[in-house]
């Protein structure tokens, strides 16, 4: 059954289009990548779905429901939740309470302080620091656990691997059947080709807005995702 299914978005910063015809589709459970270069809309394709940036053109559904009009923290309520790139963790407030903050929403699920704690070990080892002071793949888990706390049927990841270490990013992609094996689906946008292709179960590559390849992740050519990514085109 199809969770999320987004048909010829467009959006705009000012007179600048940023997304052109996006379609895409995702399943519940499924992890979904967007790959593609910095500046290719995959940060604006998870705006325009999180509903903090609005779309000026196509159709977004959620759970068969038009969505386009609600505003973001409806969204969150409807289950939609987003881990923005950056992390964006209140840094004067410890890991425990970054998460509480997470479930305003009250929704009912699986996720909780105690499952998040399970989850990501390192977070329970760091229960009373301040984000100020936690590292930075200590506040990818961070934002990553509080965006889960609002029990979401939808998972949006912004750049999971941007600025950390590879043996954190292993940890990080780990985690992900594990938050699918409850049922969440995972969109992820990624920078990492082969990360995001291992990780998904189908992917898209963007180019200056535009999807200019998709398919199943295992039998997607990794020569023609390069040229695609980079906009190469056939020689």
């Amino acid at each position: 059954m199809t969770l999320l299914e987004i048909v010829n978005v467009e959006a705009r910063y000012g007179d600048l289009n940023a997304l052109f015809g996006v379609s895409l589709q995702i399943s519940a459970g499924e992890v979904r990548s967007v790959i593609g270069a910095n500046g290719a809309g995959k940060s604006t394709l998870l705006k325009v779905i999180a509903g903090t940036m609005p779309a000026t053109q196509g159709s977004i559904k959620f759970n068969g429901h038009d969505i386009k009009g609600l505003s973001a923290d409806k969204r969150v309520r409807a289950g939609i939740s987003l881990v923005p790139e950056g992390r964006r963790i209140f840094p004067s407030l410890t890991v425990e309470e970054n998460l509480k903050v997470g479930a305003y929403s009250k929704r009912k699920g699986h996720w909780d302080l105690n499952t998040i704690k399970a989850l990501y070990p390192l977070l329970a080892d760091r229960w009373d620091r301040i984000g100020f002071h936690c590292s930075g793949g200590e506040l990818q888990m961070l934002s990553i656990g509080r965006a889960l706390m609002a029990n979401p049927e939808i998972l949006l990841i912004d750049e999971a691997s941007l600025g950390l270490a590879p043996v954190v990013v292993a940890q990080v992609y780990e985690s992900l059947s594990q938050i699918t094996s409850q049922g969440t689906a995972v969109l992820i946008v990624e920078q990492d080709m082969r990360q995001a292709l291992k990780a998904s179960t189908y992917s898209s590559v963007l180019l200056e807005g535009r999807v200019v390849l998709e398919g199943k992740s295992a039998e997607l050519n990794e020569n023609a995702i390069h040229k695609a990514y980079f906009g190469m085109g056939d020689r």
